[in-house]
């Protein structure tokens, strides 16, 4: 994995470590620099080898890379970042590609054997692209630990909020025209609230000034990447995820594993997992009007919350808590390199860093 300090991919890779630890696996971890990623992994018993990727050649990339592999002799080989794969040269394991939401990557991906992904369209795209559908895999995001989810929520002092205040939170990356602006329209129709924002991004600065020129800037607080959102979450009042364009929802399914209620742009990833008025609201992409309108309903009502939140947080447990999710990659691996790996549910429960 080449990967950033910080990010949703990263955190999979980390978490799927976890849990072929719990399994007892032998794995080896490759990845670019990152001293509190290197921590995280040895604190999983799992040895991690840091490389400056990319570095100044591609053919001492390749060297380096594969080095590691030879020496390691895995069955399977998982490019968790399509920018690494086409340096992973064909031996007798499996290769395996992570498909993320750039389908440009497809191309980066052309030497893997089988790919996996979150979402079922990035399968149909690569489906039309050539790829067999017995090389495709369309497993869920490996959800919160156990653990983080018993972590007590923030001190709403230590974001300079007041403690009584209504509390609207959200959490993605930090685009301009990715729904966030969406959100402070919404938000300056509302009076009386503050709203945390959660994650990092180009165009952060771009974001702090559409704020302040909203007139709402000292009621929005910009929380910077969070590795453990379960505390904010546990803080809020309402999770809200305006993205105009997303096709998994894992921040939706985050949210219900918190317990807190959610509403969502109606987009292809939370559509399908929100049943509207039933574990969720859902509104119109990129109408501020009615997702104003919809906070306010979810503020006010004091019933609604609670409904939305158990609904939610059912749909969780039953659907992509940790024992359920876990297993489906255990059993991925295990079909590709024939391992007789087997899921165990309570220890994929308490897996991972």
């Amino acid at each position: 994995m080449s990967g950033a300090p910080a990010g949703g991919v990263e955190r999979q890779a980390e978490r799927l470590a976890g849990v072929l630890a719990r399994n007892r696996a032998d794995q080896c971890a490759v990845f670019s620099r990152n001293a509190a990623r290197a921590d995280r992994f040895n604190a999983l018993g799992v040895a991690p080898i840091e490389i400056d990727f990319p570095g100044r050649f591609n053919f001492l990339d390749r060297r380096r890379i594969n080095g590691h592999i030879r020496r390691f002799a895995p069955d399977i080989v998982i490019s968790w970042t399509p920018d690494v794969a086409p340096f992973v040269q064909k031996a007798s394991f499996v290769h395996l590609g992570r498909l993320g939401a750039a389908l440009g990557d497809l191309s980066l991906l052309s030497k893997c054997d089988h790919l996996f992904t979150p979402a079922a369209a990035r399968a149909d795209a690569a489906l039309a692209a050539g790829w067999s559908g017995q090389q495709l895999h369309v497993l869920p995001h490996l959800p919160m630990l156990a653990e983080e989810l018993a972590i007590p929520p923030i001190n709403r002092k230590s974001v300079y909020t007041p403690p009584t205040a209504k509390l609207i939170l959200t959490s993605m990356r930090l685009k301009r025209n990715n729904g966030l602006e969406t959100l402070l329209d919404a938000f300056a129709r509302i009076s009386g609230t503050y709203l945390w924002i959660a994650g990092d991004g180009a165009d952060r600065e771009v974001l702090e000034a559409a704020a302040h020129e909203r007139g709402v800037k000292p009621r929005v607080r910009f929380l910077g990447w969070q590795d453990r959102m379960a505390p904010y979450l546990a803080a809020c009042d309402v999770f809200v995820y305006p993205a105009k364009h997303e096709d998994v929802g894992d921040a939706v399914i985050e949210a219900w594993a918190a317990g807190a209620p959610v509403i969502a742009a109606d987009t292809l990833g939370p559509g399908l997992l929100i049943r509207h008025k039933e574990n969720g609201l859902l509104v119109p992409v990129g109408d501020a009007v009615s997702m104003a309108e919809a906070i306010k309903w979810m503020i006010q009502d004091k019933e609604l919350p609670r409904k939305l939140s158990a609904a939610g947080k059912k749909a969780f447990d039953e659907s992509f808590a940790m024992d359920k999710v876990a297993p489906q990659y255990i059993d991925l691996l295990a079909r590709l390199t024939a391992n007789p790996l087997t899921a165990n549910p309570s220890t994929a429960q308490n897996a991972g860093p």
